[in-house]
C-alpha cells in the first residue's frame, strides 16, 4: 500500500502554508523579518489566515520580528495589529514593541494568556511598568492593539481602550515589530503602518494623538470603538457559486477538510479498486465489493499510521478517516431505525456490515487513533483483538496481488517494476458544475486533488489510461466502467453524505452552514536523533571497505514496513533512522555506556553485548499494539533514558526485520540506528559473535 494520504494532505496544506514570501497578506511590511528573525525551536506557519508562531518546548523563550521604522514622520505613525495566544501557561504573551537595541530599550504592550494586559519599558537593567489591566484581552481572535506615534510621544491601545502613553522613552525612534514569548501557539494577522495620517479629519483619528508626559500615571478610560472583525476559515466569508446545501461545519478547517476529503477518499479509493481489479485482471476471491472496501481502508488508514510530524495535517488525516468509515455507521443506524434492510440479492453489504469490515482495518492499522471511536461505537474487545489480525493479513493480501504491477518507491518497498517502467497515466477532469458542492470541489480542491489522483497512475503500471471525472449526475452513484476505463464521481452522492453527517453531527437542517471563529493550531516539528557519541577507533577495527555495507541494491528506503516473510535487498538508506557500518558500531559498543544492541535475526549466534528480540522487527503498522509494547520494552531496558542510543541490526544485508525494528523505535522518537550489514558484516570483517542466551524480557503485545 502507498501514503498517496499524506501527498494529498501536504498539497492541501500548500494553501495553508506557504513559505516566508507569502506572508506579507498577515505580517505587511513585517514579512521580510521571518526569514532572518527566527529563532531556534520556533516554528512559522499560516494558518485560516493568521500568521502563527509556535514553541512547543522553550520554556521562557522570545521571539522577536522587527522592522526598522526610524522616527515618526512629522504627521505621525499609525501601527495596527490582530494578535492571539494559546497556551496552558498563563505567563504566555504576545504584544506590539517599540524597541533600540543600541540603548538596550524596550517598550511593550502585550496580552497574556490569562487575559492580563500590560504596558511596561525596559532600559537596561531597569524596568518600568506603566499599566495594567485585567480582562481587557479577549483572547477569541479579535483582539486588535493600535500604536500612535507623534512629536517624540507614543498612546498603546487595546480594543479600543487606552492603555498607556510614553514620552521620550529610550526604546523609541528605531525600530517596532511584534514579541511572542514562552510555550504555546501565537497569532498575528492585519499588521499595517500608515503614516502621516494624524493631520486627517478628527473622525479618522480614533482615539486621538498621544498626550505629551503623565499618560504612564493616569489610569486607563473607555474609549468608543467599532469591535474589529474576527478572523475565520479560509472560505467562511465567500459564497460558492451554485444550487444546494453546503455544510461548513460550523467554519472548523480542519473539520471541513475532513469530511469532504474523507467522504471523497471513501468513494473514490472503492471504485479505483474496482479499476485495479478489472485493469490489472487481479484475482479476487471474494465478493468484489466487499474486497474492494478493503483496498479503499487500508489506503485511507496509512496517513495515520505514519503520522507527518504537523499537528494539523496529522489531524486531518485521522479526521477523514474517520469520517470515511463513519458514513456507512450514520447510514446503517438511519437505516435501522426506518427498518430498512438491503436487499437479499443486492451485491453490496450492508451499511453496518461495511462500517464493521472498513472501521475494523482502520482500527487495526492505527489502534492508538480509534479507539475513541471503537468505544463509542460499542467494539467489543474481542473484535477489535480480531482487527489487528485482520489488517496484517489483508494489508500483505493487497501489497502482494499489486506488486507485481507496481513501480518500487519510498512508499512502495514491494514494487517488482523499475522506478521508470513505463505505463498509462490517470487523468482527471472536474466539469462545471450546477451545485455548491461540485464547485467547491472542482475550484477550491481541484488541484489537490487531481494531483494525487493523477499520482496513483505513477505508482502502478496501467495498460490504458484510466479517465476519472467528477460532474453531476443527477443521482446518488459513483461508478467504475469496465468497457472505458473510466471512474465517474458524482458530486450529489458526496453532498447527500456530507449533509447526512452535519445534520447529525452540527444539527443542522438540511445542511445550513454555521459559521464559527478561532484561530488555527500551530506546527510541530521532529527532531532528527543525535549523531553516535564520538570515540577513538576500537583496537583492532576493520578498515572501511573490508566489506561493502552501503551498496546499493536498487531498493528505495520505505516509510512502510516490509511485510513476511522479510526476506529481500534492503536499501542502502533508512526513511527515519542513521545506517552505521561495522567500524562505527564495534566503536560504540567500546565507548557509549547508554548503548543498546538489538539483534531481530532469530539466530543462534550475535554481536556480543545484544539482546535477541525477534518480534521488533515484526510488520503490521507503527500504530499497532506492538508499537507500545516495543516502547515499553526499551523504556525499561534503558532505565527510562529517552537518550540512550538504540543499534538494530538482523542477519544480513538480506534481513528486511532490522528495518522494521529500526523504523519503529525512530518513530517512537527514540536516537535509532540501523545497521544494515548485521552479522553477515559483522563476521566477514573477523570479528567474534557469541551464542544467544534465551531472551528474559520480550516485548508483551
Amino acid at each position: 500500500m502507498h501514503l498517496r494520504g499524506v501527498a494529498l494532505l501536504l498539497a492541501l496544506g500548500v494553501c495553508a502554508f506557504p513559505a516566508h514570501a507569502e506572508f506579507e497578506q498577515q505580517l505587511g511590511p513585517l514579512a521580510g523579518a521571518v526569514r532572518q528573525q527566527m529563532t531556534q525551536g520556533w516554528t512559522a506557519s499560516v494558518q485560516d489566515g493568521w500568521f502563527t508562531l509556535y514553541n512547543a518546548n522553550k520554556s521562557g523563550s522570545e521571539q522577536t520580528l522587527y522592522l526598522q521604522a526610524g522616527p515618526a514622520p512629522s504627521g505621525g505613525r499609525i501601527t495596527d495589529v490582530n494578535v492571539v495566544v494559546r497556551s496552558q501557561s498563563p505567563k504566555a504573551a504576545i504584544g506590539l514593541a517599540l524597541t533600540n537595541r543600541a540603548n538596550k530599550a524596550i517598550c511593550l504592550l502585550e496580552i497574556t494568556a490569562d487575559k492580563n494586559t500590560h504596558l511596561f519599558c525596559v532600559n537596561g537593567q531597569s524596568r518600568k511598568n506603566i499599566a495594567t489591566v485585567p480582562n481587557l484581552a479577549k483572547l477569541d481572535g479579535s483582539d486588535r492593539i493600535r500604536l500612535i506615534e507623534a512629536d517624540g510621544a507614543a498612546r498603546f491601545i487595546l480594543n479600543g481602550q487606552k492603555v498607556g502613553d510614553i514620552a521620550d522613552e529610550p526604546a523609541m525612534n528605531s525600530e517596532l515589530g511584534i514579541m511572542a514569548y514562552d510555550v504555546g501557539t501565537f497569532g498575528i494577522a492585519d499588521f499595517g503602518i500608515a503614516n502621516n495620517v494624524l493631520d486627517r479629519p478628527a473622525d479618522a483619528q480614533p482615539q486621538g494623538q498621544p498626550s505629551r508626559g503623565g499618560g504612564a500615571q493616569q489610569a486607563p478610560r473607555q474609549q468608543p470603538a467599532a469591535e474589529p472583525p474576527r478572523r475565520r476559515s479560509p472560505d467562511s466569508d465567500n459564497v460558492l457559486p451554485g444550487e444546494g446545501p453546503y455544510p461548513r461545519f460550523g467554519g472548523d478547517t480542519v473539520r471541513v477538510v475532513s469530511v469532504y476529503l474523507g467522504l471523497m477518499r471513501s468513494i473514490f479509493m472503492h471504485e479505483f479498486g474496482h479499476a485495479l481489479i478489472g485493469e490489472l485482471e487481479l484475482p479476487a476471491t471474494g465478493a468484489e465489493e466487499d474486497a474492494v472496501d478493503i483496498y479503499s481502508a487500508l489506503r485511507i488508514v496509512e496517513p495515520s499510521m505514519y503520522p507527518s510530524g504537523d499537528r494539523e495535517l496529522d489531524e486531518i488525516a485521522r479526521g477523514s478517516a474517520t469520517y470515511a468509515a463513519l458514513q456507512w455507521y450514520y447510514s446503517g443506524k438511519i437505516g435501522e431505525a426506518k427498518g430498512s434492510t438491503s436487499p437479499w440479492q443486492d451485491e453490496h453489504t450492508g451499511d453496518l456490515k461495511r462500517f464493521r469490515n472498513m472501521f475494523c482495518i482502520m482500527y487495526g492499522g492505527n489502534p492508538e487513533a480509534f479507539e475513541s471511536l471503537a468505544q463509542s461505537v460499542k467494539f467489543e474487545d474481542r473484535t477489535k483483538a480480531r482487527c489487528i489480525d485482520e489488517f496484517n493479513k489483508q494489508n500483505r493480501a493487497w501489497r502482494r496481488i499489486l506488486a507485481p504491477h507496481t513501480r518500487v518507491g519510498t512508499w512502495e518497498p514491494d514494487g517488482q517494476q523499475p522506478a521508470n517502467a513505463p505505463g498509462a497515466p490517470v487523468n482527471v477532469t472536474f466539469e462545471p458544475s450546477s451545485r455548491k458542492i461540485g464547485n467547491f470541489y472542482g475550484g477550491t480542491l481541484a488541484k489537490a486533488l487531481t494531483d494525487n489522483i493523477q499520482n496513483l497512475g505513477k505508482t502502478y503500471v496501467l495498460p490504458r489510461p484510466i479517465n476519472v471525472t467528477f460532474k453531476d449526475c443527477g443521482k446518488l452513484n459513483a461508478w467504475y466502467s469496465p468497457r472505458e476505463g473510466s471512474i465517474t464521481m458524482c458530486y450529489e452522492l458526496i453532498e447527500h453524505l456530507a449533509v447526512m453527517i452535519s445534520d447529525i453531527e452540527m444539527g443542522t437542517v438540511n445542511g445550513e452552514v454555521v459559521d464559527r471563529t478561532g484561530a488555527a493550531p500551530g506546527r510541530q516539528q521532529t527532531s532528527a536523533p543525535p549523531a553516535p557519541r564520538q570515540g577513538s577507533t576500537a583496537p583492532g577495527n576493520p578498515p572501511a571497505n573490508a566489506f561493502n555495507e552501503l551498496e546499493d541494491r536498487g531498493v528505495p528506503p520505505s516509510a512502510l514496513l516490509f511485510t513476511s516473510p522479510y526476506k529481500g535487498p534492503t536499501p542502502n538508506k533508512h526513511y527515519n533512522a542513521k545506517v552505521v557500518r561495522t567500524s562505527e558500531v564495534a566503536d560504540m559498543i567500546q565507548n557509549d555506556r547508554k548503548l543498546i544492541m538489538v539483534d531481530t535475526s532469530g539466530l543462534l549466534e550475535t554481536i556480543p553485548q545484544s539482546y535477541s528480540l525477534i518480534d521488533a522487527g515484526s510488520d503490521g503498522s507503527v500504530r499497532d499494539s506492538l508499537q507500545s509494547a516495543l516502547d515499553g520494552w526499551l523504556t525499561k531496558q534503558s532505565g527510562g533514558d529517552r537518550n540512550a542510543t538504540l543499534v538494530f541490526f538482523g542477519a544480513g544485508m538480506n534481513d528486511r526485520t532490522s528495518y522494521n525494528a529500526a523504523l519503529r523505535a525512530a518513530t517512537l522518537g527514540w536516537p535509532t540506528y540501523w545497521y544494515r550489514g548485521g552479522i553477515e558484516a559483522w563476521k566477514a570483517n573477523g570479528l567474534r559473535t557469541v551464542s544467544v542466551k534465551p531472551m528474559q524480557q520480550k516485548p508483551q503485545q
